[in-house]
């Protein structure tokens, strides 16, 4: 089977993650990638793979970020006056 080679944008959107997170990944040598010129493609099932290898289904973080106040101030920090 041809391996199906995908765009930074196109990864992303695959993934849930931004493009800046998928070149990211690639220059951190986190996921596999292939440069021809200046254009960078993925092959999905490798990637996919390679982030099943490392307990991960997405690139994405599940941290949950703290809800804003009413006041609009983040919870661990003073309002600003």
């Amino acid at each position: 089977m041809k391996p199906v080679m995908l765009s930074v944008k196109e990864l992303a959107h695959e993934l849930g993650v931004s493009a800046q997170s998928i070149r990211r990944a690639y220059w951190a040598g986190l996921i596999p990638g292939y440069r021809f010129q200046k254009m960078l493609r993925f092959d999905l099932a490798l990637v996919r793979q390679i982030l099943l290898e490392r307990g991960l289904s997405t690139m994405r973080s599940d941290r949950a970020r703290p809800a804003a106040a009413a006041d609009g101030a983040q919870p661990d920090q003073a309002p600003v006056r």
